[in-house]
């Protein structure tokens, strides 16, 4: 192989190799082989330059015009990508720059071109190849095109005034592929041609497989006239479509000169974009960041891919727990409880109940007080016309005693009902704790009418009753249709049975009835 003259331009010939003034110097392997990965196969349009001509054209004219530098070698590369066409089943839209860049960096090498110069042409080869892993356009027409569509190749690539033509046949389909890593995530510009009257057609997104949509939207084209014209698809949906598909209009056609796919945020990418107020990298709700990229009620989210942190309301009081309810903090809220069951309050059946109080389970849980008795402090009493409940402040024996208008006693000695007790019933008697004891007319007994007194006898207490241990008691009396009244009273000693009338020390009080 000849050496090359500094200072002389290396000229590509088709099929034979690099001439530079005298002798031939074959290319490196990678100029070849980049030039044909940057285009797509296919025959070249008759009368078209190839690659290799228009590169040799335009440096020689360079060598005509004494620059050789590598700044002026860029400007031409430029311009020639801007006058060239290429024809409708190939184009140089892709790889045909990067490819120039490498033989002129081999070509620019041989001819003795220095270190930065070459640094120069490296970086744009370089630059040039990255912006190249990623177009807009269609690469291919995919399975589903139909008969009805009239030169589909025409659509690829980007718009040059060659047009497939879409006839008005019922189900006619053109399916454009944009190329593996080349998905689009936005809406789609249909550059089209030849419209005498406003049609709309559809699109219909589809993934990678070809075959299932995605979303549809119509494509309205309504630009008449010469010259080619766009119009903007939408895309509602929420991840990458590969094919579009382009139906026909029945009875019309039109003409697409080419589509272009563009990038937009969708959400579940994990890249916090657009309108997107979270981005946790998946499309699942219940975890801080909803379907739709929306940070969900109780949570912050923060950072892409969003991590999401449950706020704690009980902790930063902003609950609207009642008061007596306890604040439970859950993922994305919180819950108000009933506060834990304790002491007198029991568990029973699943519910916190007061076994002093409740009915249905009184003193123990499933002791239920039947029809007519009440539960009062865990014992089920006996209610009607007429009712006096004793209770006392510790353990130890005291004795309830009413005597009736008539001068009839009821206590533990005569407990009826019966006449002796004018039926008058003692249904509870404690004779070790701190009550109740309970006397009570039934509901279908009448009481009879006048001044009932009531008295506590106190005795048998441990220690036993003084002003230093008093025994405090409580004797509530209930009469239908009227408020409770409740006598409280202290005992500091020893109270004796007697007739309960005034006077005695038993006697606590008297109340008429009705």
């Amino acid at each position: 192989m000849a050496d090359v003259p500094a200072g002389r331009l290396a000229c590509i010939k088709p099929d034979a190799g690099f001439r530079a003034g005298v002798g031939w110097c074959a290319p490196p392997r990678y100029m070849t082989h980049g030039l044909s990965a940057g285009t797509r196969a296919g025959p070249w349009r008759r009368g078209a330059r190839s690659p290799e001509q228009s590169f040799m054209r335009f440096m020689s004219r360079r060598r005509a015009l004494g620059d050789v530098s590598p700044e002026g070698f860029l400007r031409s590369v430029e311009r020639m990508e801007r006058n060239m066409k290429v024809g409708h089943d190939v184009s140089a839209s892709r790889g045909l720059r990067a490819a120039l860049m490498v033989l002129a960096v081999g070509a620019f090498s041989a001819c003795g071109i220095g270190p930065e110069e070459e640094a120069l042409l490296e970086a744009e080869s370089s630059s040039e190849v990255s912006a190249l892993a990623w177009d807009a356009y269609a690469d291919a027409v995919a399975s589903g095109t139909t008969a009805a569509v009239l030169n589909p190749n025409r659509a690829l690539g980007a718009p040059d005034g060659q047009v497939a033509t879409m006839l008005g046949l019922l189900n006619s389909a053109l399916v454009l592929d944009l190329g593996a890593g080349e998905e689009g995530t936005g809406d789609l510009r249909v550059h089209y041609r030849g419209l005498n009257v406003a049609l709309v057609a559809q699109v219909d997104f589809l993934k990678a497989d070809g075959r299932t949509t995605i979303s549809s939207s119509p494509l309205r084209l309504v630009e008449l006239g010469l010259g080619t014209h766009v119009a903007v698809v939408r895309y509602s949906g929420n991840e990458p479509y590969r094919y579009v598909r382009l139906r026909g209009v029945l009875l019309a056609l039109y003409l697409v000169d080419a589509v272009e796919t563009s990038i937009r945020p969708f959400c579940g990418d994990g890249v916090l974009d657009g309108d997107e107020a979270c981005d946790d990298d998946n499309q699942a709700s219940g975890d801080g960041c909803n379907s739709v990229c929306q940070v969900e009620p109780g949570y912050t989210c923060a950072g892409a891919p969003s991590v999401c942190t449950d706020i704690d309301e009980c902790a930063l009081g902003t609950d609207t727990c009642a008061p007596g309810e306890v604040c439970v903090n859950t993922p994305g809220g919180f819950e108000c409880q009933a506060r834990a069951c304790v002491p007198p309050r029991i568990v029973c059946g699943g519910f916190c109940v007061d076994p002093n109080t409740d009915n249905n389970n009184c003193g123990a849980c499933g002791n239920v007080c039947g029809e007519g008795k009440t539960c009062s402090s865990g014992v089920c009493l006996g209610t009607g016309t007429l009712q006096f409940t004793a209770t006392w402040s510790r353990n130890g024996d005291a004795d309830l005693i009413v005597a009736t208008p008539r001068g009839k006693r009821i206590f533990y000695g005569n407990r009826g009902p019966n006449e002796g007790t004018d039926f008058g019933e003692l249904d509870v008697d404690d004779t070790a704790g701190d009550g109740p004891e309970n006397i009570f007319w039934a509901p279908d007994r009448t009481p009879p009418a006048g001044n009932y007194n009531f008295c506590l006898r106190v005795g048998n207490f441990n220690p036993a009753p003084s002003p230093t241990n008093p025994v405090e008691y409580n004797i509530r009396v209930r009469r239908p249709g009227q408020p409770d009244f409740s006598f409280v009273g202290s005992a500091t000693q020893n109270r004796p049975l007697g007739m309960c009338v005034p006077g005695e020390p038993a006697y606590v009080g008297s109340i008429p009835y009705p």
